[in-house]
């Protein structure tokens, strides 16, 4: 039996980091070290800042604790994901196509081993990554391109490779989200998805990534906001549940840390503060991103919790994060970054000639995104017609028509039915498709160009290979 002491609340909790505001106003976090938070999640900054504002939270931290703070990041596309100056990689289901398309797996690995070495720099010592859930439903609003493909081969053997090269570095990775969240119509982030599975099924699929990534050694999970019912048959998400912590623990033999999934997230369904206390009393380690930290401590204080004794373990484990003598080079990494997104392209169906008067739709949530592919599409064809997410009646019939497709995942924000309308309308019309980004938004169109990466020199590339005269 666990014993049941009285414990310091903060000491569960990994709050938001304001990268843009740690090297102005340092004082709030340091104030949250102090009261004894085991980490932070970061957000946002110039990388010198983040550096610099890092080093002097592990100081506090060092001095109140013994031992380092854990700074964790979603870094899945690399430290440019959060950071300004860090490299920004593809999307993982670019990896996974540029893998599927026989790109080689060294380079892989040098990718994976280049955003750890980008998160040490930086001072990050966790990351939020590899995501392990396998896409196959195309329409996820959330996950999509953030998965390494559709099936569990893919998606296990990039998982550990990333899983190998993180901690062979000295960071911490974090499979999610578990147990699966590819094959849900909703974000979670919003709303409570269900996966409406049998145990059986979830063992043979969603479940396989996972359990590869337990046999590789990862040294963290975290938990979805899921209503999973084989899992957990009342309607609590399973990142509240005991349920599911047993299913890690002793169905898969996972002996690392187990974080919640944000729980400022609308996937949680109950308060939060009481959310929090069912986690923690399900066997959940860390309580990520919480609305306000005061509060929840404060609701945590008059609750009888299981001893840490894990997290401090983990803690105790980590040396504080370690300075390399000079940057890493990020040049290389650039272009590494770049060979694996044209490795990824994805060419679909018949290539026809667009002709020599082409027009050009633009189909986009967020136009601007794509000045780079516009302004080289001009430079190849001056004069060339460029409309920007028209209306149907607007879109021009009997031209040979380029409809160019830019949509990604977004936290908080699926895509608009707007935008789903305007791309069945400029179906009729039998373009050629170019997407950057998801591919599932044009998913039963024929004839098509994915680019999973919406890169500028990916856009400029491209315009010249489409549009070449």
């Amino acid at each position: 039996m666990v014993e049941k002491i009285r414990n310091n609340p903060y000491e569960y909790l990994m709050p938001r980091l304001e990268g843009s505001l740690l090297a102005k106003s340092p004082a709030p976090y340091l104030e949250l070290v102090k009261k004894g938070v085991c980490g932070f999640i970061l957000f946002d900054g110039e990388l010198e800042e983040v550096r610099e504002g890092i080093s002097l939270l592990q100081e506090a931290g060092m001095r109140e604790a013994g031992f380092p703070l854990l700074i964790a990041s979603d870094l899945e596309r690399g430290l440019g994901q959060q950071v300004r100056g860090g490299t920004v990689f593809p999307p993982a289901m670019a990896f996974g196509q540029a893998y599927l398309n026989g790109f080689d797996e060294l380079k892989i690995r040098k990718a994976f081993n280049a955003i750890a070495v980008e998160a040490l720099w930086a001072g990050i010592n966790l990351i939020f990554a590899p995501v392990l859930d396998v896409n196959s439903n195309p329409l996820n609003p959330i996950i999509a391109t953030r998965a390494f493909g559709e099936d569990t081969g893919t998606v296990s053997g990039l998982g550990v490779m990333m899983i190998e090269e993180f901690q062979g570095r000295g960071v911490m990775a974090c499979g999610k989200h578990f147990p699966g969240h590819g094959d849900t119509h909703l974000d979670s982030h919003l709303t409570l998805p269900s996966v409406d599975k049998q145990l059986g099924e979830l063992h043979n699929f969603e479940l396989l990534p996972f359990k590869e990534a337990v046999n590789a050694g990862v040294k963290s999970l975290m938990f979805a906001h899921l209503s999973v019912p084989a899992i957990e048959p009342s309607a609590i998400p399973v990142s509240l549940s005991k349920n599911a912590v047993k299913l890690a623990r002793e169905g898969l033999g996972f002996k690392g840390l187990i974080f919640t999934d944000a729980m400022n997230m609308g996937g949680i369904n109950i308060k939060e503060q009481e959310a929090a206390a069912m986690a923690l009393k399900a066997g959940v380690d860390v309580l990520l991103h919480p609305s306000s930290p005061d509060e929840m401590a404060k609701h945590l204080s008059s609750i009888e919790l299981p001893e840490p004794v894990l997290l401090r373990r983990i803690r105790h484990e980590l040396t504080e994060t370690k300075r390399r003598t000079g940057p890493p080079d990020f040049r290389m990494h650039e272009a590494l970054a770049q060979e694996i997104a044209f490795a990824a392209i994805r060419y679909e169906g018949s290539q026809k000639s667009l002709g020599k008067s082409p027009v050009v739709i633009i189909l986009s949530d967020d136009p601007e995104a794509l000045s780079p592919f516009v302004k080289e599409a001009a430079s190849a064809l001056p004069g060339l017609p460029v409309l920007v997410n028209p209306e149907p009646q607007d879109m021009p019939r009997n031209k040979e028509t380029l409809a160019v497709i830019h949509s990604v995942p977004r936290a908080w924000r699926p895509p608009p039915e707007q935008l789903k309308r305007k791309i069945e309308a400029a179906s009729e019309l039998g373009p050629l498709w170019l997407s950057f980004g998801n591919p599932y938004a044009i998913h039963n169109e024929k004839n098509k160009i994915l680019a999973y990466s919406d890169s500028e020199a990916v856009q400029r590339e491209m315009a010249r290979r489409v549009l070449r005269a």
